[in-house]
């Protein structure tokens, strides 16, 4: 990214890449606001508005105490960023995403590959729950096609796929878009079924407007 780009970007935003994989029809890279950005067709893949939800999302939580993360639904790194160079901490991170084309452009323009103490694992994140045995202090979960998150990943099936994965004291972070009638309906069915999946009442925290994190603990 040149200055004069950085510059023109608070103006309007510049596509440096358009391209498409097996899993979206469209990825384009662009310089938003002094920075890259990386989305989808119809949604923010990382680096705009999701990466702020996490910002504020991690702000919940005691996230200087966590020493294992998973992350599923890595993107080009949204998260890895905020933990490991926003935040200055050195977790050790299982990272899983489906789509090796968005890791490919989350290491040509977002530096994804610098962090040593991650893990980048090739995957889909229900394959992934069902065969790992590690154990997370704390597990983030932002799975989206598009600006919806797919129906199995609902499921309080997946949630209890999930709770085996933490440790004694782990927590969950689950971020969902309730961006009309039928999404804010379902908000209260994700409630209803990680509340029996988990012993401890589960928080539900709305940000960006139409985001929901649903923060749940062991």
């Amino acid at each position: 990214m040149t200055n004069f780009q950085k510059y023109l970007s608070y103006v309007y935003r510049i596509v440096v890449e358009k391209t498409t994989s097996k899993y979206n029809s469209q990825l384009i890279v662009a310089i938003q606001d002094g920075k890259y950005v990386l989305n989808a067709k119809n949604a923010n893949y990382s680096f705009a508005t999701l990466h702020r939800v996490f910002q504020q999302a991690l702000k919940k939580i005691e996230i200087e105490s966590v020493n294992t993360v998973l992350v599923l639904g890595c993107g080009a790194g949204s998260i890895p960023t905020i933990i490991y160079k926003e935040l200055g901490l050195n977790p050790k991170m299982d990272a899983v995403e489906i789509d090796e084309k968005v890791i490919a452009l989350g290491n040509k323009y977002f530096g994804l590959d610098q962090y040593s103490n991650m893990n980048i694992i090739i995957d889909d994140a229900m394959s992934f729950v069902k065969t790992t045995n590690n154990k997370y202090d704390l597990i983030l979960v932002d799975l989206f096609k598009g600006i919806n998150v797919p129906e199995e990943f609902l499921s309080q099936h997946f949630f209890e796929q999930l709770k085996p994965l933490l440790t004694e004291k782990g927590e969950l972070l689950f971020n969902y878009v309730a961006y009309n009638h039928e999404t804010k309906q379902q908000v209260n069915v994700i409630e209803d079924a990680m509340n029996k999946s988990f012993s401890n009442k589960i928080t539900t925290h709305r940000l960006e407007d139409i985001n929901r994190i649903f923060h749940a603990k062991k």
